[in-house]
Formats: C-alpha cells, sequence, structure tokens
C-alpha cells in the first residue's frame, strides 16, 4: 500500500492534458458569456451606488459608503473566477 503511495506522488504529471467530454465543445463560450453578463450587471450596480451616494451628499445626508463598495468586491471575485475558469480550461 505504501509503495503504491509513494509511486503515485513521485509520478510525473507535468505531461497531462485534460481533455473535455464530448458534446461540451461550447461550453467556454458559455461560460464566457455568462461572466461577461455578470459584470455588466455588477457594473450597473457600482454605478448605480455611485448615483445613490452622489445624491446623499446632494442632499446633505449621510453619505453611505457601502453603496458601491459591495458590488465592486463581488467584481473582484468575478474577475478572479474567470482568471481561475481560464487556468483550469484546457
Amino acid at each position: 500500500m505504501s509503495t503504491f503511495l509513494i509511486k503515485i506522488v513521485r509520478a510525473d504529471y507535468s505531461n497531462l492534458q485534460g481533455a473535455r467530454p464530448p458534446g461540451l465543445e461550447n461550453l467556454d463560450t458559455i461560460v464566457t458569456w455568462a461572466l461577461w453578463g455578470a459584470g455588466f450587471i455588477l457594473f450597473l450596480f457600482f454605478i448605480g451606488g455611485l448615483v445613490a451616494a452622489a445624491r446623499a451628499r446632494k442632499k446633505n445626508a449621510e453619505v453611505d459608503a457601502e453603496a458601491p463598495a459591495w458590488p465592486l468586491i463581488l467584481a473582484i471575485i468575478l474577475g478572479a473566477s474567470g482568471a481561475i475558469w481560464n487556468a483550469i480550461a484546457p
């Protein structure tokens, strides 16, 4: 059992190539469009948060800095997910 595990750990994995199952050739296109759509929606929420903060400032009300911050944080996460997808997609 231990020699089997040692062989697995010491194996050369540098030449492995990923292969998609048949019928999933357009998966990259679908995921890319979904990521672009989610990015566009987050951009709209970010602009909406900036407008809400500007209106509150114009009315001398308390400015809520969280309004544009959450969409920006989610956009960073979305960008990271796109990079991760490109790294694992063959």
